[in-house]
């Protein structure tokens, strides 16, 4: 749990760093991305006008499958300028930002990992890597398919 004393931050910034294991994150085994190791966070919470500002930056390991040749991958996903606002209560005495800084990263995740910017995915065909090898069918059958948008070059507009 990633918490600031509201008692503390009015004498001065409070700043928090370490690890989390991956349960943090949540994640459910039938989701796209599973974790690969610890959250990490280096954080600082001030008091602003209003409420408490925490500014920082977290990242954690991610595995998954290349959306396009579904290899798996590997990469480490990074918040590096992360500013959250809260907004403080009447009587709160702890404030708990775990919930938001879980979000924050979650929703950096992307929505196709690829492997590498040029990954060329699989054939359509018989389904072979294109990364790895050239395969008979995509060079045999490029010129003779006809693509199914063809119709739409005829149209008169």
């Amino acid at each position: 749990m990633i918490a600031f004393s509201v008692s503390a931050l009015e004498k001065a910034p409070v700043k928090r760093s370490g690890t989390l294991p991956a349960e943090f994150l949540d994640l459910a085994d039938d989701d796209q991305f599973s974790t690969a190791g610890e959250f990490e966070y280096d954080l600082t919470a001030q008091l602003v006008s209003g409420g408490v500002l925490v500014s920082g930056k977290i990242s954690a390991p991610f595995a998954s499958e290349c959306g396009r040749c579904l290899a798996p991958v590997k990469f480490t996903l990074s918040v590096d300028d992360l500013h959250i606002f809260f907004e403080l209560p009447e009587n709160l005495e702890i404030l708990e930002v775990d919930e938001d800084l879980r979000a924050e990263l979650l929703l950096q995740l992307p929505m196709n990992p690829l492997c590498s910017p040029d990954c060329q995915g699989l054939c359509p065909e018989c389904g072979c890597n294109l990364n790895n090898q050239n395969c008979s069918c995509c060079i045999e059958n490029t010129a003779e398919k006809v693509s199914p948008w063809s119709a739409l070059d005829s149209l008169k507009l």
